[in-house]
């Protein structure tokens, strides 16, 4: 099939969804709901059990020290359990996990297990001094600016071990704003994974009600009832360009425009690339939020901020797209290096012969989950900016607020496609 058809299907299917959410979604169905009330049952009694939550909590604490010994040792990126556990099956797989099972991230995080530990608690103890209400999601979104950076950029590539050192840091780094703000306010708002997974396991169809118990709600639902603060909206574009980046710095246009850089010229390319990537992805939504702004003669800032809960789904979509092979193939490699996590010749797990399948997946495989994540994940987006313009407008002024998003969408659907095509 030409690449061309499988961009205009895409489109074309994110343009009759909105015809038909304009036709027949016409009153809002995720704004404003309500948490449902769990009813007692021994499903309830294991999930909300104390005891099997500190288990795991020091279980995942344990293997975090595992991974992060081991990203010191000085060895290649596949020697070791490090590097595959961080840009595999954490910052892929679990990303994926949250957007089917919720917020897996409140109880495995060592930042937030050492910060109870500690007595870094809200409840029990009073911060140096109170979160700042003005920084918001800043800090997260720098963090996550940081980690992205490391990842795809790769400054330190030459110094072997860089990833545990920066582990290390990112780990002081929670600590001392735990202690300075207190660990609930510090992990809400600065912790960069804590507020990257929160808002993917808005997505989930599981979620809990005040009492900690378990519930169902309608997938995507949970977005609705994002927080609007500071630098929320710079979590989101960074999370969403920085994907988008990773897919154009490895097309054949980009590879063959960089070819032959080396040392610090690479890394300023590499850096330059990357954030005019996420300054562009921001500009074109800003500029869709200041059309429609004029549509109702609002101020467009706040529609901005309103808004960007419908880009998560997008964000989910390119992260599939862009890494799900990835995730299935390199992944595998983590099942090895479990046997041999340091790389010293164990097999602890008699593992370590263990060879991977990359016949696993046909690139017709790969280029289809690829398509059917970008026209999925669009669609809902399209589907919650729909639902919050019905609760905030009339039925006429909602459909023509949505024409220039609607743009923007068409054309992230084709230029991920075109990149991934690339």
């Amino acid at each position: 099939v030409p690449r061309w058809l499988f961009v205009f299907g895409a489109a074309t299917a994110l343009v009759l969804s909105f015809v038909a959410l304009s036709t027949l979604w016409t009153e809002p169905r995720f704004e404003g709901r309500t948490t449902r009330q769990a009813r007692p049952s021994w499903i309830q009694s294991v999930l909300t059990n104390r005891p099997l939550e500190w288990t795991i909590r020091i279980a995942m604490l344990a293997f975090f020290l595992v991974v992060a010994m081991a990203s010191a040792r000085r060895a290649g990126l596949t020697e070791t359990i490090g590097p595959i556990v961080v840009y595999a099956w954490f910052w892929v797989g679990l990303a994926i996990a949250h957007a089917v099972l919720g917020d897996l991230w409140a109880t495995l995080s060592p930042f937030d297990t050492i910060g109870r530990l500690v007595g870094f608690d809200d409840e029990d103890t009073s911060p140096a001094r109170p979160y700042p209400t003005a920084w918001g999601a800043w800090p997260a979104a720098v963090l996550l600016l940081g980690f992205v950076w490391v990842e795809l950029v790769d400054p330190f590539r030459s110094i072997p071990g860089s990833l545990g050192i920066v582990i290390v840091a990112y780990t002081l780094t929670q600590i001392a704003g735990m202690h300075r703000f207190g660990r609930r306010a510090w992990i809400e708002n600065g912790e960069a994974f804590a507020v990257y997974f929160g808002l993917i396991a808005r997505i989930a169809p599981f979620t809990r009600d005040p009492q900690g118990h378990v519930v169902l709600r309608p997938f995507l639902a949970g977005l609705s009832g994002v927080r609007a603060k500071p630098g929320l909206l710079a979590v989101i574009m960074i999370a969403l360009g920085s994907t988008t980046f990773d897919g154009l710095s490895r097309s054949s246009l980009w590879i063959d425009w960089t070819f032959g850089l080396a040392g610090p010229a690479r890394i300023a390319v590499h850096t330059a690339g990357l954030v005019g990537v996420i300054v562009l992805v921001t500009l074109a939504y800003l500029l869709a939020m200041r059309a429609a702004a004029r549509v109702v003669g609002a101020d467009w800032r706040p529609l901005a901020v309103r808004f960007s809960h419908s880009l998560v789904p997008i964000v989910l979509a390119y992260l599939v797209a862009h890494y799900f092979s990835f995730l299935v193939l390199e992944g595998q490699l983590g099942l090895v290096r479990l046997s041999d996590p340091f790389g010293v010749g164990w097999d602890l797990f008699g593992t370590d012969d263990w060879v991977v399948n990359l016949a696993l997946l046909s690139p017709t495989t790969i280029w289809y989950v690829q398509v059917a994540a970008i026209v999925t994940g669009h669609v809902g987006g399209v589907v919650l900016a729909h639902d919050r313009s019905i609760a905030m407008f009339d039925r006429e002024a909602a459909v023509q607020t949505q024409y220039a998003l609607l743009a923007v969408m068409v054309l992230f659907t084709a230029s991920g496609l075109l990149i991934l095509s690339g």
